[in-house]
This record gives C-alpha cells, structure tokens and sequence, in this order.
C-alpha cells in the first residue's frame, strides 16, 4: 500500500470521525479534528497543496477570516479568553484548507461520510425518545442530551436533506435502502416535532419551500413537478393556518353571558379579568381558593400553598373551574403533573407545536403584566440583542475584544438591573463577532458568508442553499461559533460541501454492482 493511500484512509476515517461526531460527541469532534490536522501536515506533500491550494482562491479567503478574529485582540484585556475564543475558531481555519487540498473523495466515500452523520443523528434520536418514555421531562428540549437541542434539531434537518436525495436521486439503489431512506426522512420530520423545537419546524417548512421552487424551475419530469410543488404549497398553508389557529384558541376568550357569581357549595367565585389569559381563559376567573385548598389537600400530600399557581393555571388549561369539582374532575396523571410543576396540560403533549408556542404565549403575557422575562428564552435573546446593541454603540468600529466581549455584556446587564443570569452571550453570532472586532469583524464575517455565492458553482446547488439557510437562520438565534458543535458543525460542513461535496458522483456511483466471475461463473454482489 502506497503511502498517498495510507494518508487517504487516514482523513477518509478522521472524516467519518467528524461526521459522526457532530450530532453527539465534542470528545469525538476534538479527536477527529485533532487526526484529520496532523495527517495532512505529516503528508508533507506541500508542493502539490501548494498548487491546489492557489487553483482555490476561495478556500484562501475562507481560512483568512480566521486571522480577521485578531482584530478583537486590540482592545482586549482578558488575554485568557481571548486565547481560549481563538483556538476554538481553529476549525474555521484547518478545514477550508485541508478539504481543498486534499485528495478528492469518490461518491463512494462522500455517501460514507453522510451515511455516518445521517446515522448517528437517527441513533441520537431513538436515545432522545426512550429517555422521554422512561423519564419524567418537564422541559422538551432535556431530550437533547447530547448537544444544544436547536443546534441538534439542524443535524436532522441536513439529515432530511440528504435522506431524502439518497432516497429517490441515486441510480441502481436497492429498493430496501431506498424504503430504509425514506423511512429515515419521515422519522426525521416526526422527531422535529415531537422535540417541539419550533426553529427546527419553521426552517423544515422554509426548507421544503425552496426545494418546491428548485424542482419547478429544474425537473423536467412535469408529473414530478405537478406532485411536488402543490404538495410543499398546501402543507406550508396549511401549517400557517394551524398556527394561526392555534394562537387564537390561545388568546381568544369568550365568557357565558351570565357568570356564575357562587360555586355549587354555595362560596363566592372570584372574576379577575384583568389576569392573563392562557388557552382561551382567564386564569384568574372561576376561581374559588377556598375549595380549591380543602380539595387539593384530599388528592395530594403536596401543600397546596407549594403548588396553587400550578394548579390553578393546570385548571385553567383543561377548562375546568377552580373550584372543588374542577379539583375532583382531575385524573391521577393530572394530579402527578401538577405535583411536579407542570402548568399546562398542553405542556404534556408528545406531538404538535403546542408545547413549543403556548409557553412562549405565556412568557409573553407574563412579560406584558409584570416585565418579567425569565420564563422566555425568545424576550431573553430580545433583552441580550438590546444590551449588545447599546456596547456596541459606543465600540462601533473595534469593538471590545475577543477576550471582553461577555465581562462587558455583564457589566451592562448590571447597570441596566437586568434580572438575566450572567455568561449568557448575546445569542445572536452577528451581534458576537460585533462586540468582538466591530463593524470590522463583522464585515469580515459577512464577506465569507456570501462570497461563495460569486466564486464557486457549488455555491448555488440546492444542496448548499438549504445548508446556507439553516446556518445563516442559526446565526440570528444563536452564538453557533462560540460552542464546539456549532463551530464543527459550519466548518466542517460548509468546506465539505464547497470543496468536496459532488452529488452527480454519488448518483453515478451505485451503491451495488454486479461483477461476473467468468472462473467461476457465477455474479458477486460488491458493495460500493
């Protein structure tokens, strides 16, 4: 065996290493990062990098951004992060570099590498489902036990998209891998939603959008086109609507035309309409505190002082009164919700978007009646974004440093007696690299964001799109390259599928051919 192809098994495994990685592992993403880097450097073959690497203007200019991250080590005071933050964006340098000038992959490899990420995301998810049926979960996204659950939910949507095309694009597939595919595709789409990860749901649908319109303008099968196009319309319609009448029902009251002013025991009902409304009621009418303590205290040993708001708005959410026949009417799993804090029996739903919107509604009216923010990740990132935005006012062009930018997004969350908890960040990676080097840094950002579009035909594939909108999407929500399998995740992905990435390989090379013996007369099956 040739040295060239001991070295080329090696980044093939360091690769599949990655891709494994990405959706469950930060251990395994160092090791595979960690091989795949010193293997190109021990290849040693640095004149014929050389001259790949000048064929590749674009790979250049993609590592370079890593050195536009020391315009944050100007005003920087706190070297020891600032080093930390560097060495953690290494990824955005190593992997344009080592994908362009590396040995090109087969369809046979590429469909390997994704085959591994595609794999360990659907074993991520089987993990995920039986721990929500053997634990009891109060919040969705602890089902994400490996990585962030917004940044595993786009593991599955890159999963939709290439299970799917590995599926029905792929010539001579076996019929049993392309119903396995599919299956994978469907499982993928269910798990989003029973994740309730709403960003995750948004961006399948986004995703299913564009990839209508990519068919309508590209297939010439017309029957293919008048499938999927009206397909892909109707469900975005129609998840429009439901998410249109879902908030409704939320918000929406309507009230008997008499009220009841006593129970049927005879005690005083209070009627407090200016309470906040929470699936259709307020939370704060038919409400008889009195029965409901006599009544809580026959069903559960919990002291119903430790548990009243919960039960009350639990109540509230099944439509029934707060009084001593509402208390009666709830079931043994009611009461064991309640008693561990759940306040909404929409809370307790497997699937649909429910679980993921009405606590968001709630945290929003809670916001609107007291100003309270902590029960709502979507009016934190709002009060982080504004924080950010008022630093940044006063560091428009540098910024504060690499190393600075959260000690002083904790100096004004103190000034302005916010009631967030420290080290969050600002949440959104434009603001991040803002604070950081300034409009400097984010122009350097935004530059290798979008110069793919002009420089390379890869850029415009539909393959590429989608990856681009769900990391661009990310980008606005979250610090995607401030975390390890955020980082990995954009780098390793992005140069994948820029410099390596052909999925006409991959459809001309089958997954089975048949090579006959002529010795022994008789067909072998060889896998590919």
């Amino acid at each position: 065996m040739t040295r060239e192809k001991i070295h080329h098994i090696i980044y093939l495994s360091a690769l599949a290493i990655l891709f494994g990685s990405i959706p469950v592992s930060n251990f395994g993403m160092s090791i595979g990062g960690l091989l795949l880097s010193l293997n190109w450097v021990v290849e040693w073959n640095w004149q014929t990098k050389w001259e790949r690497l000048r064929k590749n203007k674009l790979a250049i200019l993609l590592s370079s951004f890593f050195f536009f991250l020391f315009i944050g080590l100007i005003h920087t005071n706190e070297w020891n992060n600032a080093i930390d933050n560097l060495l953690s964006k290494l990824p955005l340098l190593y992997a344009p570099l080592i994908f362009s000038t590396s040995k090109k992959l087969n369809g046979k490899e590429m469909r390997f590498l994704l085959f591994c990420f595609i794999m360990t995301t659907f074993v991520s998810t089987l993990i995920s489902i039986i721990y929500l049926s053997t634990h009891f979960i109060e919040n969705i996204r602890d089902i994400s036990l490996f990585i962030s659950h917004i940044r595993f939910s786009f593991c599955i949507l890159v999963s939709i998209i290439f299970s799917f095309q590995f599926a029905i694009k792929t010539k001579k597939t076996p019929l049993f891998l392309s119903i396995f595919y599919l299956f994978l595709t469907c499982w993928f789409i269910f798990y989003l939603f029973i994740s309730q990860t709403f960003t995750g749901i948004i961006l399948l649908f986004v995703i299913l959008f564009v990839y209508g319109l990519f068919v309508v303008f590209t297939e010439r099968r017309a029957y293919f086109r008048k499938i999927i196009l009206p397909s892909v319309s109707i469900s975005l319609v129609l998840f429009i609507f439901y998410l249109a009448f879902i908030s409704w029902n939320y918000y929406h009251v309507t009230l008997p035309k008499e009220l009841p002013t006593h129970t049927k025991s005879g005690n005083l009902y209070k009627h407090n309409f200016s309470s906040i409304v929470e699936n259709g009621s307020y939370i704060e009418s038919f409400l008889c505190e009195e029965e409901l303590r006599v009544s809580w205290a026959q069903r559960s040993n919990t002291p119903y002082d430790t548990v009243a708001p919960t039960l009350i708005r639990y109540l509230n959410s099944k439509g029934l009164y707060k009084d001593k026949e509402g208390v009666e009417e709830l079931t043994a799993t009611d009461i064991t919700n309640i008693e561990n804090k759940i306040a909404n029996v929409a809370y307790t739903e497997w699937l649909g978007v429910k679980r993921a919107l009405y606590p968001t509604f709630f945290s929003i009216s809670l916001y609107q009646h007291n100003n309270r923010i902590t029960h709502s990740s979507l009016l934190q990132r709002i009060a982080l974004w504004k924080s950010s935005c008022a630093i940044i006012a006063n560091h428009l062009f540098l910024g504060v440093g690499i190393g600075d930018h959260k000690v002083e997004l904790n100096k004004q969350l103190t000034k302005e007696n916010s009631e967030l908890r420290k080290d969050m960040g600002a949440h959104n990676q434009f603001l991040t690299f803002t604070l950081m080097g300034g409009l400097c840094l984010l122009f350097g950002f935004l530059l290798i964001l979008f110069l793919p579009f002009f420089m390379t035909s890869k850029a415009r594939t539909i393959n590429y799109i989608l990856f681009f909108i769900i990391i661009f999407s990310s980008f606005f929500f979250e610090d995607t390259l401030e975390t390890q399998a955020g980082i990995t995740f954009y780098a390793i992905l992005n140069s994948f599928l820029l410099f390596s990435f052909d999925l006409q390989k991959i459809i001309d090379n089958p997954f089975t051919k048949r090579d006959t013996d002529n010795n022994k007369g008789k067909n072998k099956l060889i896998l590919q």
